[in-house]
């Protein structure tokens, strides 16, 4: 009987290293990630989401998967991604407002079930645009700690809001603006910013990576303008470049001052130490 054990046990781990004989275990685990969409309504736009396996050394896009579309609870379509992991459905938008983007992938043999938001901003020209910096959101200076993984964000490295921003910016996003928020991708994902962003309650706009530099804030409003988006009409932030770039171009604009910054910023910007001054200056 001594020998009869270790035989089995043989057979039986010679079974389980059969190819095939690992399902579930197997399978990756995926993390989908949905762009925001900006459009007019009535016209068509281009759905995209991006399938990715994260790894200690960056991230990998798992091609060959079907992704499924859902626009506000309604099927859209179904799309299959790319070598990098990026999936294309073209789409028609309908109605005004602000719809959530829902991609899925499920069923598969090789990637565990996933799905990703993002939101479909249909907007009409006539409600102007407010774009407001990321980090004049968040306690303290503002600043964003590397994460402890290259390549891997943290919603906790993000903190908590500041006092009274998520009511206040809702209070102009349900009356008057459409919200635009920019971020600098300093060690977090724009896609966990966006989670942050609605689990702290913040009104829905879209989110774009862009770094805070005059060049670069210059070229993010020119695009938005060649997309016809020529109603940009106030900015939130907190550098000196974020106000010198909207003061020249007679956008209104109020700063919450970096600490960091002693130079002085535009005469024209209005500045503000909480989120309860906000309103009054726009």
């Amino acid at each position: 009987m001594s020998g009869v054990f270790p035989f089995v046990w043989s057979i039986l781990i010679g079974f389980l290293l059969i190819p095939g004989t690992i399902t579930a275990q197997d399978k990756v685990k995926g993390h989908l990630i949905v762009e925001d969409v900006l459009a007019r309504p009535g016209t068509s736009v281009t759905l995209k989401a991006t399938l990715i396996e994260k790894g200690l050394l960056g991230n990998k896009g798992l091609g060959g998967e079907t992704i499924t579309f859902t626009i506000q609870g309604q099927h859209a379509g179904t799309a299959l991604t790319g070598g990098d992991g990026r999936a294309f459905l073209e789409f028609k938008t309908h109605m005004r407002g602000n719809h959530k983007i829902v991609a899925t992938v499920e069923s598969s043999p090789r990637v565990e079930s996933v799905a990703g938001n993002g939101n479909l901003a249909s907007w009409e020209r006539r409600r102007p645009i407010l774009l407001v910096d990321f980090s004049t959101l968040l306690q303290k200076d503002g600043s964003i700690p590397l994460p402890i993984i290259p390549g891997v964000g943290s919603l906790g490295a993000l903190g908590k809001p500041q006092e009274n921003a998520a009511h206040e910016l809702s209070k102009l996003a349900e009356f008057y603006y459409n919200v635009i928020y920019v971020h600098e991708h300093q060690g977090t994902a724009l896609h966990e910013t966006r989670e942050w962003l609605r689990r702290h309650e913040f009104p829905v706009g879209i989110t774009r990576m862009v770094p805070q530099d005059a060049k670069a804030l210059l070229a993010f409003m020119e695009k938005l303008k060649e997309g016809g988006w020529d109603n940009l009409e106030a900015g939130i932030g907190r550098t000196r470049e974020f106000a010198q770039t909207l003061v020249k171009n007679r956008i209104k604009t109020v700063i919450f001052p970096d600490p960091r910054e002693k130079k002085k910023y535009p005469r024209r910007a209005k500045i503000v130490n909480s989120w309860k001054e906000v309103r009054k200056q726009l």
